[in-house]
């Protein structure tokens, strides 16, 4: 088995050489696209190929549950950096992500985020956090992007899933879309948060089908909250409890 530094090295060489070699394309698919769909998929692509390259195996049960052409307010719980690489292998549809925005002013990395159209999100100055959220539910209830976000709001290290914020239940009572649980188990072996390395792996993955928002409102908030908490933490120990076989 080749060494997790080693893995690590080639995925961050070939990763950078690829991302500068192919940002004019980037650009150019930006010029063409502004809604960032097409530079998304090249972005996706990247993300899947570097993650092939890390060792990252990843096995996927419930794809007949997600539909291409839906636009979905996706929820998952939250453990890795990794968890991203894997967001991008199994959701195979046009969709944004809030990420730190001291990430966007990296050259080439940064750019080509802000030109696939995620959101840069700066939680400690609350009206700019606020109005990343409200263009993100924008381009959900518009129909121009499914919107993935963590609901528990931080990563959640230890082997279980945290209590969920209400955030998500606003952007989706707000946009009206359904929402869809992504349940990953796995990616905080394949990357830990404090070392730098990327462990090879196997991450279990779970779509369960999605929810209708019809009647989601404040005075049911609680109700819809504590049936996803219970949902994810039914399913992430279903993972957990599964033979490490990948797709």
């Amino acid at each position: 088995m080749i060494p997790a530094v080693l893995l690590t090295l080639l995925g961050l060489v070939l990763g950078v050489l690829v991302m500068v070699l192919g940002f004019p394309l980037v650009a150019i698919s930006w010029i063409l696209d502004r809604s960032g769909k097409l530079s998304h998929y090249l972005a996706k692509w990247w993300l899947v190929n570097v993650s092939r390259i890390l060792g990252i195996r990843v096995k996927v049960q419930g794809r007949e549950n997600l539909r291409r052409s839906e636009r979905y307010l996706i929820i998952a719980n939250h453990k890795s950096s990794a968890d991203i690489f894997v967001a991008a292998r199994v959701l195979r549809q046009h969709f944004k992500f809030f990420a730190a925005h001291h990430l966007f002013p990296y050259p080439f990395f940064g750019w080509a985020m802000s030109m696939a159209g995620y959101l840069p999100i700066n939680r400690s100055n609350r009206r700019q956090a606020r109005e990343s959220i409200l263009k993100g539910t924008r381009i959900l209830k518009e129909g121009k992007a499914s919107l993935l976000i963590f609901p528990e709001g931080t990563r959640i290290l230890e082997p279980r899933i945290g209590n969920f914020k209400y955030g998500f239940l606003r952007i989706a009572a707000e946009a009206r879309r359904p929402i869809l649980p992504v349940i990953l188990e796995g990616t905080v072996a394949v990357k830990k948060k404090d070392e730098f390395w990327f462990h090879p792996g196997v991450v279990r993955v779970s779509i369960l089908p999605a929810v209708a928002t019809d009647d989601l409102s404040e005075d049911n908030w609680d109700e819809f909250k504590a049936h996803f908490e219970n949902l994810f933490r039914s399913e992430f120990n279903k993972l957990r409890g599964q033979t490490p076989s990948t797709d």
